[in-house]
């Protein structure tokens, strides 16, 4: 899964959950990826998980809880992807870990 990465920005919604969305190399067509975050801003940290479909390279995923803490502005995301193959040779797990910093607005429900 190489060249992963986040899009900027990320969206606060409403309900006090963020939605991150952002690009991932598949490497199994048709294998689905889980995707965990997390968000880190001054002393407050919130979780995220999230999927990428096979035969796409891009992800989208929410965080856990609201997270009222959370402001407009720069932060730093850190991400986690996790691939399951099945093809020989190379039967196992995939992982890639990847961070960046990115920009927090507040948006409806686009």
């Amino acid at each position: 899964m190489p060249a992963s990465q986040f899009n900027s920005p990320g969206k606060i919604r409403p309900d006090g959950t963020v939605h991150l969305t952002g690009s991932i190399g598949l490497t199994e067509p048709g294998k689905e990826a889980e995707i965990r975050f997390l968000i880190v801003q001054n002393d407050v940290i919130v979780e995220g998980r999230g999927r990428g479909e096979g035969g796409s390279d891009s992800w989208s995923g929410r965080s856990d809880a609201e997270c009222e803490q959370l402001q407009e502005g720069p932060a730093m995301a850190i991400g986690l992807g996790l691939l399951s193959r099945d093809s020989k040779p190379g039967v196992g797990f995939q992982t890639v870990t990847w961070s960046a910093q990115i920009e927090l607005e507040r948006r409806g429900d686009d």
